[in-house]
């Protein structure tokens, strides 16, 4: 493993290497560890900094019920933090919905862009109900019913099957995350606004990349995501479900290997 630097504050953060700035946000119910195996490959390419939002990881919890702009304005406080005027800015899943409030709040700052296993719609009425279902669950049976009602959703059938590093990885992620930071999460994301009118505005260079076996956002969700963003580059990665850095680490490295390389100075 690269060698990683950590800080406290309302958003904890692992930072990695040296170079240009490249901030990836985590997916739900994960934490920063998820980047592990981009923090070995990229030391030499950039400085990959990669926080845990609250009440994951190493952050403390929320006080109350944030929504996506909470997220959003930590990760503007932890550029404050870092003296970081502009960054490449990623996220996985949810780490695609704060990216998409960061691009509100602070487009001035982002100087690309990396949308992985994201969506911009908000969520369908079946699918505000289901959020609410899990956190009921979660706040009444603890951390341990997301393995039932997350693993299936999170990662491809070839994973589950024969990939047993990355299962328990992510089966040990979930167990470690705090009950009232994944309702919050949960809250966050039910409510999230519609980005879809964000996507024909943004001036950047944009990475959109999924994994082939994603239930959650489809190959075809995510090309139409990227036929609406100007100047964007679409991958998919064959054999990944949601999770695709993960399960496909060497493609997923290879395609950010060379987004980034637009960004050496």
């Amino acid at each position: 493993m690269a060698d990683s630097r950590t800080s406290g504050g309302m958003m904890s953060y692992r930072e990695f290497g040296e170079g240009p700035p490249v901030v990836l946000l985590h997916a739900f119910p994960l934490d920063s560890r998820m980047f592990e195996p981009q923090a070995e490959d990229l030391a030499g390419l950039c400085r990959l900094i990669t926080p845990d939002y609250p009440g994951f990881g190493r952050s403390p919890r929320v006080p109350a019920q944030p929504d996506v702009r909470y997220y959003a304005e930590g990760v503007r406080g932890l550029l404050d933090r870092l003296k970081l005027d502009r960054v490449v800015l990623g996220g996985v899943s949810m780490g695609g919905y704060v990216a998409f409030e960061c691009l509100r709040l602070f487009p001035e700052r982002i100087s690309g862009l990396i949308l992985a296993n994201t969506r911009a719609e908000p969520d369908s009425e079946e699918m505000r109900e289901n959020r609410k279902k899990m956190a009921r669950r979660v706040a009444d049976e603890g951390v341990e019913v997301l393995i039932e009602l997350q693993m299936q959703r999170l990662l491809a059938p070839d994973t589950l099957e024969r990939n047993e590093t990355v299962v328990e990885k992510v089966r040990a992620m979930i167990l470690e995350s705090n009950p009232n930071g994944v309702v919050a999460a949960l809250g966050a994301m039910r409510e999230r606004p519609d980005s879809t009118p964000l996507l024909g505005k943004i001036e950047v260079p944009t990475l959109v990349i999924g994994g082939e076996e994603d239930g959650i956002s489809s190959p075809e969700v995510m090309r139409a995501m990227a036929e609406k963003i100007p100047a964007s580059r679409h991958v998919t990665l064959p054999r990944a479900g949601h999770l695709s850095n993960l399960e496909a680490p060497e493609g997923f490295n290879a395609a950010l290997k060379d987004f980034l390389e637009s960004f050496r100075t």
